[in-house]
């Protein structure tokens, strides 16, 4: 008699990040209510006026104000979700000329995702104008997941690509890494990156490590040109966060290791402090209140270099968000 057994593959309780999300626990943590995300390295919270909106029918409009290398712009984002078809669209305008319109789907297949994304952006009165096509795939029975991300950059007939993929299990743990290449399409050559002796090189290779249990995450990061980040981010049974980051910087720069600390914690229900200090001497902090009656949320920031005395380096920063943010 011969029996036959069948193996029947159980999903993974731990799905892994995305190579781009490893250390971003650790990264908005230091920076997400200190500076703005889209504008790494500013002093202060770049959104200065903002004002939330979203109907029932799932159209959400966000109106603000941001300060983008020392320029105030006026800036407007809508988006629309429809959940029961996985479809989302999103345009973005602001006073710079720049202007962004993204429609992305998660029910195309099981388990993946694609947003495309065009972009226009007016440069010394010529429009230049890029397609991004990013595609993200999920294998739960395996704990794996992947991204391809490709942007067509039209005005220059180059084309710009990553791929990466990342392995997980149970455990928490993941690894993964990440490749970037450009084709110039006039030519079809992959061009070469800086120093390097054929278009194809280890050292345009990033790698990640990271754990992450219920109340911790680690993070290793190797980035092109041997810059290693590692970092971390603790949370305590009361809500308050402590995180800590060491940078080594690449060969070449003029960068120096840094070592980096900051903390989110609530004083209450509607009060939130946060800070960062660096082995550099910058420190940053924000206070942030909320109120129900009007709905909003009032943030106070401040900043200094204490290698070179206690005063605070620019004045006080304020934002002020509307609505339901």
């Amino acid at each position: 008699t011969i029996v036959q057994s069948q193996r029947t593959s159980t999903p993974m309780s731990f799905v892994p990040p995305l190579f781009k999300d490893f250390g971003k626990a650790i990264k908005d943590l230091c920076t997400k209510k200190i500076d703005d995300e889209k504008d790494r390295g500013s002093l202060f919270t770049g959104q200065v006026l903002k004002f939330s909106a979203k109907s029932d029918s799932g159209v959400k409009i966000d109106s603000y104000t941001r300060n983008k290398e020392g320029v105030f712009l006026s800036c407007l984002d809508s988006e629309y979700g429809c959940p029961k078809t996985g479809t989302k669209f999103t345009l973005k305008l602001n006073s710079k000329t720049e202007v962004e319109v993204a429609a992305s789907s998660s029910k195309l297949y099981d388990g993946v995702k694609a947003t495309i994304t065009g972009k226009w952006k007016e440069k010394k009165g010529k429009w230049l104008r890029d397609i991004v096509l990013d595609s993200q795939y999920t294998n739960k029975d395996y704990g794996f997941v992947s991204q391809e991300k490709v942007t067509v950059e039209l005005d220059t007939n180059t084309v710009k690509a990553e791929v990466s993929g990342c392995f997980g299990d149970d455990s928490g743990l993941s690894v993964g890494g990440m490749y970037p290449f450009t084709l110039k399409m006039d030519t079809f050559e992959l061009q070469k990156a800086k120093g390097a002796e054929s278009a194809f090189t280890v050292e345009q290779l990033s790698l990640g490590v990271e754990m992450k249990k219920k109340d911790i995450t680690c993070s290793l990061l190797t980035k092109p040109q041997s810059e290693i980040e590692l970092g971390f981010v603790k949370t305590s049974p009361s809500g308050t966060k402590l995180g800590g980051k060491f940078s080594i910087p690449g060969d070449g720069s003029d960068d120096v290791s840094k070592v980096q600390l900051a903390l989110n914690h609530k004083l209450d229900a509607d009060t939130s402090l946060y800070g960062t200090f660096d082995s550099t001497g910058s420190l940053k902090g924000t206070v942030a209140k909320k109120f129900s009656d009007p709905s909003l949320t009032f943030s106070l920031t401040f900043g200094m270099d204490i290698s070179k005395g206690y005063d605070l380096v620019q004045p006080v920063g304020v934002a002020i968000a509307l609505g339901d943010a």
